[in-house]
């Protein structure tokens, strides 16, 4: 939006970051520039908290906007008006108490903290240095791709450990026996051959479509929502 300026020129009342445009060292109008929430933000967030996960809102914007957005969003920790250093020294302090940080930015000013995190994310419209110095870069615009891509790493480590267990449990077992000669070199071969087998399917179930915490938080096309 814009409004026309008078002779003092002060900000007009509203959230979002102002713009004066003058002529002349005069005073014309003001332009207001606000960030539209992505569609799935509110979503995703619940979605991440669902999984056991703390989510926190640092930005540099002022702190009415910025405790707007997190009203939105439904985040108790927050904090504006965040330098870049001030991102990476909450994220320090974090690992100091022992947790494992991720982040997602898009910005110059996320630079650091992306370096500085365990695991870093940046947006598909991200600039070219967040990209260089994140771990990982959004090809779609979708937030629920970081929720389904801690579903399958979450899944990813589930099915090592079975197929580890299984492969350690079914060594112990058959290995004996073949030492001591009582199991025939053939049926050994057997075994082996349908433990790889065991475990080459068990790894196949990644690839099968899941329901991701996202989609179930999602209402049906059909479903009504009424406003609060």
């Amino acid at each position: 939006p814009a409004f026309a300026a008078g002779s003092d020129a002060p900000p007009p009342p509203g959230q979002g970051q102002w713009l004066l445009l003058a002529c002349e060292g005069k005073p014309r109008a003001w332009f207001a520039l606000k960030d539209d929430l992505r569609d799935d933000a509110p979503t995703t967030v619940q979605a991440l908290k669902r999984l056991g996960l703390s989510v926190e809102l640092l930005s540099g914007d002022q702190e009415a906007s910025v405790e707007d957005l997190a009203q939105r969003l439904g985040i108790e920790d927050w904090r504006a008006g965040a330098s870049p250093e001030d991102k990476l020294a909450r994220v320090e302090a974090l690992q100091a108490q022992g947790e494992s940080v991720g982040m997602v930015g898009d910005g110059i000013n996320d630079v650091p903290v992306l370096a500085g995190a365990e695991v870093s994310i940046a947006m598909n419209g991200a600039t070219d240095l967040a990209r260089t110095r994140a771990d990982a870069v959004l090809l779609s615009p979708h937030l629920s791709r970081i929720v389904e891509a801690i579903e399958v790493s979450r899944a990813t480590r589930r099915i090592i450990r079975q197929n580890l267990g299984w492969a350690l449990c079914y060594n112990l077992t058959a290995l004996p026996l073949a030492a001591c000669g009582l199991v025939p070199p053939w049926l050994a071969a057997i075994g082996m051959s349908a433990s790889s087998l065991v475990v080459v399917g068990n790894a196949l179930r990644l690839g099968r479509p899941h329901r991701s915490v996202v989609t179930a938080a999602t209402p049906p096309p059909h479903a009504r929502t009424e406003p609060l």
